[in-house]
């Protein structure tokens, strides 16, 4: 069984995922970031045109593998962990870019649709439901104001003022919706969920309630 959820940056797709699969003994893949690792090899390798021919080059050499036991996520690029290292402000401030690229759109969703082949899997991003995994089971898609998106991001990104944080989020949901290659939107079929005024609990009780499945906590 594949759950998708996409949504907006700060929608808390990542955080109820989690929560969900350990709830239902079910596998998790934030496919951000497998964007995020290929953004970090570019800027390691000093790439500051992101032109089709030198994005090319790359995409060809690099190997991205994504690990998920005892509840934690492992990203390992070019055999190197590097999961600690592609929150950073650099790769923040450059993978919508890099990931409205088609050829990168391309080769990313042919690795994340064979992470999940044939498991049980629950599946983070803005494209599961509509492009990389249409047929999932159950497609949920998570809404919030900018506002309350931003109020979140501020709790992780200490140090950084509101109109910051909440300008990013704004350019990014530009990117990601008008992006001509898989953008933003609720997938067909999907179960539109406000997360606003409810905690990781309540929506996480919500995905759950639309299958026949019992949760292991």
């Amino acid at each position: 069984m594949i759950i998708s959820i996409d949504g907006a940056a700060g929608t808390g797709k990542t955080s109820v995922g989690l929560l969900t699969a350990k709830r239902l003994n079910f596998q998790f893949l934030d496919t951000g970031k497998i964007y995020r690792a290929f953004t970090l090899k570019l800027i390691n390798n000093k790439v500051k045109s992101f032109e089709l021919r030198i994005i090319s080059k790359f995409l060809e050499t690099t190997e991205i593998d994504y690990k998920y036991e005892d509840e934690i996520e492992e990203i390992i690029l070019d055999n190197k962990n590097v999961s600690s290292l592609i929150t950073n402000k650099s790769v923040e401030q450059n993978v919508s870019q890099i990931s409205k690229i088609p050829e990168v759109r391309t080769k990313m969703t042919t690795l994340q649709r064979s992470i999940v082949k044939g498991k049980k899997f629950i599946v983070v991003g803005r494209d599961i439901g509509t492009v990389v995994l249409p047929h999932a089971d159950i497609k949920i898609f998570l809404t919030a104001s900018i506002e309350e998106r931003t109020q979140r991001r501020l709790i992780d990104k200490k140090g950084e003022s509101y109109q910051n944080v909440y300008e990013s989020l704004k350019s990014r949901d530009q990117i990601d919706t008008n992006r001509e290659v898989a953008p933003l939107k609720a997938p067909k079929g999907s179960t539109i969920i406000d997360t606003e005024n409810l905690d990781l609990g309540e929506v996480s009780n919500k995905i759950i309630s639309l299958i026949n499945y019992e949760p292991t906590i």
